[in-house]
């Protein structure tokens, strides 16, 4: 991929729906090792800010991969992506002040303890 707006200290990119989709099975092929294989994926996009990716794999030869609904699929799988398991307190939210006052009193222990200033 080529882009020419690139500079010395930056890279700039700009995907469309079909550059993504690709890039997404490539990871998950590889990832899983698959080899060879029969693939089909979608966006699902609610309305609702939350943007995701319903993607199946089958054997090369196998063609009942084209015919899945991957709407139906996706009511029927929970999320399995390596953030899906996050939990929840762990998911930091740097707007709220709550969090920052946290943050800010673990990070003074930290200090205290290793006797360093951040």
């Amino acid at each position: 991929m080529k882009n020419k707006k690139n500079d010395k200290k930056h890279h700039y990119f700009k995907l469309n729906a079909d550059d993504i989709l690709e890039i997404v099975c490539h990871h998950l092929a590889d990832q899983e090792e698959l080899g060879t294989y029969n693939s089909k994926l979608t966006f699902i996009d609610e309305g609702n800010d939350e943007l995701r990716i319903v993607a199946a794999f089958g054997e090369l030869e196998d063609e009942s991969i084209t015919e899945l609904d991957l709407f139906k699929l996706d009511k029927e799988i929970d999320y399995n992506g390596d953030h899906a398991n996050i939990p929840e307190e762990c998911i930091l939210d740097p707007s709220n002040p709550e969090t920052r006052e946290k943050l800010k009193k673990i990070k003074e222990e930290i200090e205290k303890k290793l006797k360093i200033k951040f």
